[in-house]
């Protein structure tokens, strides 16, 4: 008996149990497994797998959301089931436990994030932001101040952060260092003797570490 939306099939079923010449018959409650999600945060691998007598199975679940920060909750069930081999050499496969009967096997997953922050080391102006400052004179002069910036960028979070640097207007990145031992996907490899070496500006920063930039101001000519 099934009713739309009911969590719940129910059954009258013969009894297997040392009661069963009292209760020939017993009604059987069959939880009604949801459809599986393919947006989960979640991935159990493997998804079916055949567990052989007196053996054990390890699975292994992972934890990867996609977008979004805060907390994601998701519930795995799994409904244990006699093999089909073992159905076929029973003398008698209606006697035999019914998927469902056997028990559900259920794991409560739950995980939070957080916005992931690269700390700068400059100090928070009135209006909330920080600002670097790089002076240019229009004439050349030995005196004159760099027009170059250093800025330090630190982890102090408990997991890798990766990210990409990029500048606009008339900035550059003219070189990059890290102590990170960890390296990005997609960086470049060691460059050839005829190429010339690009500034890195991808990276993985591991938790406590530091990536040093050094960004140039192009100022205009004087002419222009």
């Amino acid at each position: 008996m099934k009713v739309d939306n009911d969590a719940f099939n129910l059954s009258i079923i013969k009894n297997q149990s040392f009661d069963k010449r009292k209760f020939p018959f017993k009604f059987n409650f069959q939880a009604v497994e949801p459809e599986e999600s393919h947006t989960s945060a979640y991935e159990i691998v493997p998804k079916n797998v055949v567990v052989a007598a007196r053996s054990s199975q390890e699975f292994t679940v992972s934890f990867n959301p996609s977008s979004g920060v805060g907390l994601f909750e998701s519930i795995l069930l799994a409904s244990p089931e006699l093999a089909q081999e073992e159905i076929e050499i029973a003398d008698d496969p209606e006697d035999l436990p019914k998927k469902g009967t056997l028990g559900i096997i259920s794991l409560n997953l739950k995980a939070s994030t957080i916005s992931p922050v690269l700390t700068l080391d400059k100090t928070t102006k009135l209006d909330g932001e920080k600002h670097i400052k790089l002076k240019h004179w229009a004439v050349a002069d030995e005196e004159a101040p760099s027009n170059i910036q250093k800025l330090t960028f630190s982890n102090n979070s408990k997991a890798d952060m990766t990210f990409n640097l990029s500048t606009s207007g008339p900035f550059e990145i003219s070189k990059t260092k890290t102590n990170t031992g960890a390296k990005h996907p997609l960086a470049q490899g060691t460059p050839t003797k005829v190429l010339k070496k690009k500034v890195e500006t991808m990276f993985v920063l591991q938790p406590l570490k530091i990536c040093e930039v050094s960004v140039k101001f192009n100022a205009p000519k004087a002419s222009e």
